[in-house]
């Protein structure tokens, strides 16, 4: 109980001097006063924007000289520019990708893609009989 008490009594002195150590070290409260005035300038804003567009101008100017440099080694090696449509992969028409059908369309309108083995085996049946009933055996 005795420490609750010192520190109660200690701490709010320890956090004023806390509070002046952050202030000459420009951590917290300073700094957010000072940005939030700077951010207010119209000629800090102004600065800022002229900043980036120099920014965005300098890297596009540095892109422009890598393409440049891209294609004497593509004239040099004789290699085709790879196009943006073929590094899209083409939609693949397999479950994933398809419509899918309600119960109600499926009864009106079957799939002749779709997967029967009952059927599958009554017509490779029938049709490995007819081609035996076919074949002339020597001891009919």
């Amino acid at each position: 109980m005795a420490a609750f008490i010192a520190k109660q009594m200690i701490g709010s002195k320890l956090d004023s001097v806390k509070d002046i150590f952050e202030e000459l070290a420009g951590d917290k409260k300073g700094g957010e006063e000072e940005e939030k005035v700077s951010a207010e300038d119209p000629e800090l804003i102004e600065q800022r924007r002229e900043e980036e567009e120099r920014r965005r101008n300098k890297y596009a100017k540095m892109e422009a000289e890598r393409e440049k440099v891209r294609q004497g080694i593509r004239d040099k090696y004789n290699i085709k520019k790879p196009e943006e449509n073929q590094m899209i992969m083409p939609e693949l028409d397999n479950g994933l990708n398809r419509q899918k059908k309600s119960p109600a369309q499926l009864a009106i309108d079957p799939d002749e893609d779709d997967f029967n083995p009952i059927k599958m085996a009554t017509d490779l049946f029938g049709s490995v009989k007819e081609s035996l009933a076919n074949i002339p055996f020597p001891w009919k």
